[in-house]
């Protein structure tokens, strides 16, 4: 498998590693520390007796209200196993970006924390994650055995492994959900309206008038999903990417792209007919109730997600293709701190949370007795939908305990997803940015000073695209592009 090749590569070369990525118990993220990784494991498992706390930063909406009961149910259970306790720190959607950025930059305290695409190799550069490579095998058997090897190929980096990804829905299926009753009074050929944007404006018109309403009410990152089929080549910036499907994988500018451009008009035509909701750009939290919105998952999730979270049926459409790519594998992902005093305890307490369904289910449904309750059949009824953490940042699909109430196996339709998804042109490829991390970082920060008023469709696009690739020649975009082309071919030569 990955970890073993990866091992034979020798253990000097994995002590390089080990010493360049900041290993444990080093003082500040500057402070290069030269403990090996065996004598670290024999430091951290010192005594069999020993109950150690893991501090796990994740997202959601924000702390459970029974969480000291559940965490006592928590650590009693993986106390006896492991000898872990487990310390949370749920940060609220809105919240997050902000607060992880605060938590990796100065060097806070945490052993493990969750991730995406978005900022994981960065975090790599600036030293924040421990490398994992030679303590998976050891560590995470049950895991090794569940997850395909493509998953860690995904996530190494430099080749080395800094994460640990979430074996879920892994491609990327994006689906429209509408609400059945207004399907049924306008019978809208959903389908036919996934094709493109376009298709609903005029629907969508009529809806606002007659409803009174938004029929597109989103948040501050917009309609985020029409990137998607863009690979990011895991720089973590929406506006630099290859298609998916592009043979010739060449690098662009994808606001330029006329699949994005021309979607960008119609998002901002939207807005200028007050379909969008006009407080868009600054809300940090979306509603509960959508006519329409787009989410990725799978067909099932309609009536075990999404449907009973607004309280509404629901029916879906998916849009596009399904996809994958290391970006939608990266989607969640949970990394170890450089800093922690106990790497091993987390790899193994990760472990545990992918493979033992009780636990497993104690993550994703919360309390038993209280959130949920088990049937005869050892299926899952839910009393409530008060549990606040989001089960796709925890750990896989596939060891969750079905609902009493699923027609289908729903974890088996995420499975087949995943294993006929479109494989993207770069699969495997990460972009080495340090020779353009400085412009990179600027560029970044460009986008993410438009990238809410552009994608809830506030700003014109024949305004804001040529004012935003102007900003970002200056700051060294060419740059960018020139390199990232580079090693792309020499990617795809190597094919």
């Amino acid at each position: 498998m990955k970890v073993k090749r990866l091992l034979s590569l020798g253990m000097a070369a994995l002590m390089m590693v080990g010493a360049l990525s900041g290993c444990s118990n080093s003082e500040s993220s500057t402070q290069t520390n030269t403990t090996s990784s065996s004598e670290t494991a024999s430091d951290s498992t010192s005594s069999s007796d020993e109950v150690v706390t893991l501090k796990w930063v994740t997202i959601g909406s924000g702390m459970p209200s029974n969480y000291d009961s559940w965490v006592a149910k928590v650590n009693e259970y993986v106390g006896e196993k492991i000898g872990v306790n487990i310390e949370m720190e749920v940060i609220s959607w809105g919240d997050w970006d902000d607060r992880r950025n605060i938590i990796i930059s100065t060097n806070e305290d945490y052993d493990i924390i969750f991730g995406n695409s978005n900022t994981y190799v960065s975090d790599i550069n600036l030293g924040a994650y421990y490398d994992i490579t030679d303590l998976i095998e050891e560590n995470m058997p049950e895991l090794c055995k569940l997850m395909p090897e493509d998953y860690w190929d995904a996530v190494t980096v430099n080749g080395s492994i800094y994460g640990v990804p979430t074996y879920k829905d892994s491609s990327l299926s994006n689906y429209a959900i509408w609400d059945a009753e207004l399907v049924d009074e306008y019978d809208i050929d959903i389908d036919e309206m996934a094709k493109s944007l376009d298709n609903m404006t005029e629907l969508f018109t009529q809806l606002k008038e007659d409803k009174n309403d938004y029929p597109v009410y989103v948040k501050n990152d917009g309609l985020y999903y029409i990137f998607d089929v863009y690979d990011q080549l895991g720089a973590g910036l929406q506006i630099l990417g290859v298609r998916y499907d592009d043979a010739d994988a060449k690098v662009c500018f994808t606001l330029e792209q006329e699949d994005i451009y021309s979607q960008l008009e119609t998002i901002h035509e939207w807005y200028e007919a007050g379909i969008i909701n006009p407080d868009a750009s600054t809300l940090t939290e979306g509603r509960v109730y959508n006519m329409w919105r787009v989410a990725q998952g799978w067909p099932s999730a309609a009536t075990t997600s999404w449907g009973p979270q607004m309280g509404k049926e629901v029916v879906v459409s998916q849009i596009g293709e399904t996809i994958l790519s290391n970006d939608t594998v990266r989607g969640s992902i949970n990394m170890i701190s450089a800093n922690t005093k106990y790497p091993e305890k987390c790899l193994q307490f990760l472990d545990l949370v992918n493979t033992d369904t009780k636990l497993r289910d104690m993550f994703y449904y919360g309390e038993e007795g209280v959130n949920f309750e088990y049937d005869s059949d050892d299926k899952v009824t839910k009393l409530n939908e008060d549990w606040t953490m989001a089960g796709y940042t925890q750990g896989t699909f596939f060891t969750v305990s079905q609902l009493a109430t699923d027609e289908v196996n729903q974890w088996e339709e995420v499975k087949e997803l995943n294993e006929n998804a479109v494989p993207s042109v770069l699969l495997g490829f990460t972009f080495d940015t340090s020779a353009v991390a400085d412009q990179l970082a600027n560029c970044t920060e460009i986008w993410l000073r438009y990238k809410s008023e552009v994608t809830t469709g506030v700003q014109d696009p024949a305004v804001a695209v040529p004012a935003i690739k102007a900003e970002l020649e200056a700051a060294g975009w060419q740059d960018i592009v020139d390199e990232a082309q580079r090693q792309v071919d020499e990617f795809m030569a190597s094919k």
